[in-house]
């Protein structure tokens, strides 16, 4: 009976420890004038492609209210900033804007800034997603943060 019961805890105790070392999604940090703000993937792999099925569930639940989307005010001609953890960089990231892909080639880099270009923001402000790449191109993780105009 007793050695049931040290088993039990024994099974008991690594479940913990194993559950309590799960890894976070890794982050990105966007920034702009003073103001930044760092978030977590929405979505990633550590070792295979992200889906869009993969990923929809959470942009959803993200996206139906807006409170765990980062915002940052933007204005033309500003300088926008991103620091992206290492293991996002290993196979390079890009940026999209309202949808369309702001950089040609793959940053494989922690850091990457840009001005902001000069067209004005709508009232409900633009997507801007941070897309990591894996190996072969596929999509390995996203990030989505809502550019609004400066008031």
């Amino acid at each position: 009976m007793l050695k049931s019961r040290a088993l039990a805890l024994t099974a008991v105790a690594l479940v913990l420890s194993v559950s309590g070392c799960a890894k976070n999604n890794p982050g990105a940090t966007v920034w702009t004038g003073a103001v930044s703000s760092h978030a977590q993937a929405v979505c990633w792999s550590q070792d295979a492609a992200v889906t869009p099925t993969d990923c929809a569930k959470a942009l959803v639940n993200g996206a139906a209210d807006n409170k765990h989307i980062p915002t940052l005010e933007v204005i033309p001609y500003q300088t926008v900033g991103i620091s992206v953890d290492p293991q996002v960089a290993e196979n390079g990231w890009y940026v999209a804007i309202g949808g369309q892909r702001f950089n040609d080639q793959a940053i494989t880099g922690t850091y990457f800034r840009f001005t902001f270009p000069n067209y004005s923001v709508p009232a409900a402000g633009l997507d801007m997603q941070i897309i990591a790449q894996g190996k072969g191109n596929v999509t390995r993780g996203i990030w989505i943060y809502k550019l609004l105009p400066q008031k």
